[in-house]
């Protein structure tokens, strides 16, 4: 009998991570709240990313008290948001895990809207298995539907969802909403976009601190923390940030989250052409002659001109080869995610091959 109970005692309890704050997080078992201390394993495993446990990853915890426990183990990951760590190029900094899509939320003013950022921010979620939705806010702002109806066409036209909002006047919150029901979804954006005020229009019950935008990079949201949602689903408000460096895509790759560049890549004279300074490159021709726009090849420009070729290995890369993450265990959704993106560039070449039978046809 005292056999049995402690083997109930150290039962394992799978749950998600949905607070960390310091040394410890909150995991959910089943609608219970545990706070959790993690086994010293964990925190000495040298993985390459900045955290042994990240919210949204699912665990295994042995119970220890009433609302208490310690994390044993991570299970595998589905998806991740993640960057290159902002003060060690050679560390991998996840945000979340385990999330459906991304809602990438930026402002028409105030601050001022940033598609460099939106577009780093749907390669990171293509990159790591997320759908990307764009969230344009703060449209009150707007002296003319121009300013925020030409970017939202723009993104629109590569296939991705675009929802133009105003927390302020509850415009648009309506189909905020309904993208959000029944997904897990993370937000991010530079400070200020009003990702929290977005969150507490959808469900005001939730109560997310707001604050002003101010000139000293303040951020509203100092934490991530994964919430319910009384819709269905799951959101996970970012606090916002300036910069967002990628993490684990290559310089040739960058192009393939590129419409435009990708399709006329294939011109190019040179077979591995970066459409940066080689000769006789299709893409800059376009530019040139103004096929395509100038923006978007910017973008791409900036990106690809901030992506390390080949990062130091850190010490432990060396000594302890055996306890890293190898490219080859990273290797099948970097394979998943070439066949989607293969995919999406034969559906495109589908759909011009259409039209141009239509036009024919008539």
């Amino acid at each position: 009998m005292l056999y049995l109970r402690s083997e109930r005692m150290t039962e394992k309890l799978e749950g998600t991570v949905t607070r960390i704050h310091s040394a410890l997080c909150e995991v959910d078992v089943q609608g219970q709240s545990y706070e959790c201390k993690m086994r010293r394993r964990l925190l000495e495993s040298d993985t390459g990313e900045t955290k042994p446990v990240a919210v949204g990853d699912r665990v295994l915890i042995t119970s220890t008290g009433p609302g208490e426990g310690v994390v044993e183990e991570a299970l595998p990951r589905r998806t991740k948001l993640s960057r290159r760590h902002p003060r060690d190029p050679r560390l991998e900094h996840i945000i979340v895990t385990n999330v459906d899509q991304l809602l990438i939320v930026a402002s028409v003013r105030t601050p001022p809207l940033r598609l460099g950022l939106i577009d780093r921010y749907v390669i990171a979620a293509e990159a790591g298995l997320l759908v990307p939705i764009i969230c344009i806010n703060k449209i009150d702002l707007a002296e003319t539907t121009q300013e925020y109806a030409e970017p939202a066409q723009l993104y629109r036209d590569m296939g991705y969802t675009v929802l133009v909002t105003s927390a302020k006047t509850g415009e648009g919150i309506a189909e905020l909403r309904e993208a959000l029901r029944g997904k897990s979804t993370a937000l991010a954006g530079h400070s200020g976009v009003g990702k929290s005020a977005l969150i507490n229009r959808v469900q005001p019950g939730l109560k997310l601190r707001t604050a002003p935008v101010t000139t000293t990079g303040r951020h509203t949201t100092s934490s991530v923390t994964l919430r319910r949602l009384d819709c269905g689903g799951y959101v996970v408000d970012t606090p916002g940030i300036r910069e967002f460096t990628l993490w684990e895509i290559e310089r040739e790759e960058v192009q393939q989250f590129f419409p435009g560049i990708w399709r006329l890549a294939h011109d190019c004279e040179m077979p591995d052409c970066l459409h940066l300074n080689e000769p006789n490159c299709a893409v800059r021709q376009a530019v040139e002659t103004g096929r395509l726009p100038a923006q978007r090849y910017e973008s791409y420009v900036r990106i690809v001109e901030t992506i390390q070729t080949s990062p130091a290995p850190r010490g432990s890369d060396v000594e302890k080869p055996s306890e890293q993450i190898t490219k080859r265990k990273r290797a099948p959704s970097r394979k998943i995610r070439k066949q989607r993106l293969r995919r999406r560039m034969q559906e495109e070449l589908d759909e011009d091959s259409e039209s141009m039978n239509d036009e024919n046809r008539r």
